[in-house]
């Protein structure tokens, strides 16, 4: 997978979204209770080519190869 921003194709950093995986403090029922101190998480999904990934340095959208 490569990402290449259209507008200056020597931009190299993009924003896209991951998804993060935290434990959380939960009662008998599973409600959230609170956070759980010190947790930064774990990436559970990594970026994934269809989502939209924008140029960090000019906010153009990037086109994305597989």
């Amino acid at each position: 997978m490569k990402a290449t921003c259209p507008k200056n194709k020597e931009h190299k950093t993009f924003v896209t979204v991951v998804h993060i995986a935290v434990d959380q403090i939960v009662d008998e029922t599973g409600s959230y209770v609170d956070s759980c101190p010190n947790n930064e998480g774990e990436i559970a999904q990594g970026p994934h080519p269809q989502n939209t990934w924008t140029c960090n340095e000019c906010g153009e959208e990037a086109e994305v190869e597989i």
